[in-house]
């Protein structure tokens, strides 16, 4: 019964998406005519919305480059359509598909897409990106760093472009510079030396002299307490798909339809078998029982910074976006590549959300928005976003530019971060990113809830993960 639920192939509903819609491949996708440039701004005027989650800080950075695209196009207004969170901007741009008023534009992530494509509610970008007139070079298109692009090319054999990458992370290591430096410890690299330096660092921090290390209050305070551990890791849902690819092992896959398109309704979990899966869970779990990591929950709280900060741990792995997170660490904050089981398995992340345009849209306001999604992932444009959000430039030749180079040379957080992000590939690490359909962010939501189970409360790896099944 275990194996049947494990290869199961599952369907799961889409919040109210239009029943008969269908994906039938390549010829079945949203059409739409490219409009010239001349034609744009004749038009009396051309109204563009992009649906965003985000916050202030990238608003800003947007809205920058909308006063900075209208100042060509004065005719084309464009607004943006703030919804808080992601699975608010999917579930509601699901309803206005079906209402018959979807945005513009709008930013999401692989399963958005998936869940659009049911209904042919996006389209295609690749007559935009092969026009001549207002597309790209071939030369261009491989300044785009590859695996970024990837992403928004899995749901057909043809690698069909249905978005073009814009904010993208992964996570990195970042440890309390100070106290490895005051005691000559080495940032570990891998799995296995992470249990011999948290094994140092446990017998380090028991032998604490309150005088003579007083500029780390907090741990020893708290040490009485039984709340120190050395390192955290902020992402149920990371960790289990980056182990399972580290260790060899099989998560999901797509499944594909005679025509050669992904069927965007279901998927297949491979994990719930795999022997290299369960492996990786199970020696995970043998080091949360040492005591060498753990997750967030183990203290109840969200994430591993709010503990990191205050000296409750020494190292936390989480999202190279979120170096603000870190402004208040008891020590100097370093930053290192994240954990890796071996050299040849070096597997990290992908975040961060893609562009695309919606069917439903009149062609001028399609090429308005594409002309602004041109404008938005120029190497200049990426670059200063970058450094402006702490997420990673999606265009190659942006890491040479001048002003790139020069903030990288800086002492901050930030620039640290994306010093480690800028050498993985450099490095061998090679970007990972799942199988996307409808519902399959369940299976990894699911998946994290089996992750907790496995390394806060102790349980089986093989029950745990038999129930995540059972659930989705």
């Amino acid at each position: 019964m275990k194996k049947v639920l494990a290869l199961v192939v599952f369907m799961i509903a889409c919040f109210g998406l239009v029943a008969c819609g269908n994906n039938s491949g390549t010829a079945g996708f949203a059409e739409y005519n490219v409009l010239t440039v001349e034609e744009l701004k004749a038009a009396d005027s051309v109204e563009v919305s992009m649906r965003v989650p985000f916050g202030d800080n990238i608003q800003a950075e947007i809205n920058r480059m909308i006063e900075e695209f209208t100042v060509e196009y004065p005719n084309v207004t464009i607004t943006l359509d703030y919804v808080g969170g992601y699975t608010e901007l999917k579930k509601s741009i699901i309803e206005d598909i079906n209402g018959g008023d979807a945005p513009t534009m709008s930013v999401g992530y692989p399963d958005h897409f998936a869940e659009y494509l049911i209904s042919n509610a996006i389209i295609p970008l690749d007559a935009f990106i092969n026009d001549p007139n207002v597309g790209y070079t071939s030369d261009e298109m491989s300044d785009f760093i590859g695996d970024y692009v990837s992403e928004n090319r899995q749901f057909d054999k043809a690698g069909t472009y249905f978005g073009l990458p814009f904010n993208k992370s992964t996570e990195v290591l970042y440890y309390n510079k100070d106290f490895f430096n005051e005691f000559a410890l080495d940032v570990p690299a891998t799995w296995d030396e992470l249990e011999t330096t948290t094994t140092e660092i446990m017998n380090i921090v028991k032998d604490l002299d309150d005088n003579e290390y007083s500029w780390l209050p907090t741990i020893k305070t708290d040490l009485s307490k039984d709340e120190f551990i050395p390192m955290l890791y902020d992402s149920n849902g990371n960790l289990f798909t980056t182990s399972i690819h580290q260790w060899g092992g099989e998560y999901t896959e797509s499944i594909y339809k005679s025509n050669g398109a992904v069927d965007v309704q279901k998927g297949t979990m491979k994990f719930g078998t795999n022997a290299n899966a369960k492996k990786a869970l199970e020696d995970l779990q043998a080091l949360a029982q040492k005591n060498c990591f753990n997750l967030p929950e183990l203290w109840d709280i969200s994430y591993g910074s709010n503990a990191f900060n205050p000296g409750k741990s020494v190292m936390n792995i989480g999202s190279s976006g979120g170096s603000s997170h870190y402004s208040d660490c008891v020590g100097e904050v370093g930053v290192a590549p994240i954990l890796y089981k071996d050299a040849d398995k070096k597997y990290v992340i992908q975040q961060g959300t893609n562009l695309c345009i919606f069917s439903q849209a009149s062609d001028l306001e399609k090429l308005a928005a594409w002309l602004f999604i041109k404008y938005m992932l120029t190497p200049e444009n990426t670059a200063k976003f970058s450094m402006a959000t702490g997420y990673s430039p999606i265009r190659q030749s942006a890491y040479s530019l001048p002003e790139y180079t020069e903030f990288l040379e800086g002492d901050t957080t930030a620039a640290k971060v994306l010093q480690v992000v800028s050498q993985y590939t450099a490095n061998g690490w090679h970007y990972f990113v799942d199988a996307a359909w409808a519902g399959s962010s369940t299976v990894r939501d699911e998946c994290g809830v089996a992750l907790s189970n496995i390394l806060v409360d102790g349980a089986k790896v093989q029950e745990a993960i038999d129930a995540a099944i059972d659930r989705i």
